[in-house]
């Protein structure tokens, strides 16, 4: 996984999201699900937030299972995650491309 800069906006949105918030005792869930509202924003009946069957949450989830975060800063983790959202989005547009590529769909 390749690093994003540490001054990407969505790096600071996410530090800004996090900070706050006593995050070394939040769930992997309710991490990830902050850091879907920080880079990307929408509305859920009138609150911010995603939805909770977005796939990118168990994206994030996953990787702070096998990642000591705890340990980390709010800007470290914040960069990593982003970097794990960019990651994820790259493979699955090379995903689609091969499927539109493929004689059988497949």
């Amino acid at each position: 996984m390749r690093l994003v800069a540490p001054d990407d906006v969505r790096v600071l949105a996410v530090t800004e999201a996090l900070a706050p918030y006593a995050w070394r005792t939040l769930t992997p869930e309710s991490v990830g699900r902050r850091v879907l509202a920080a880079v990307d924003p929408h509305r859920i009946d009138g609150a911010e937030g995603v939805a909770r069957q977005d796939e990118r949450i168990a994206v994030l989830t996953d990787f702070l299972a096998g990642c000591p975060w705890r340990s980390l800063s709010v800007a470290g983790l914040s960069r990593r995650l982003v970097s794990v959202l960019d990651a994820w989005w790259q493979e699955s547009q090379w995903l689609e491309i091969q499927l539109h590529w493929s004689p059988d769909g497949l």
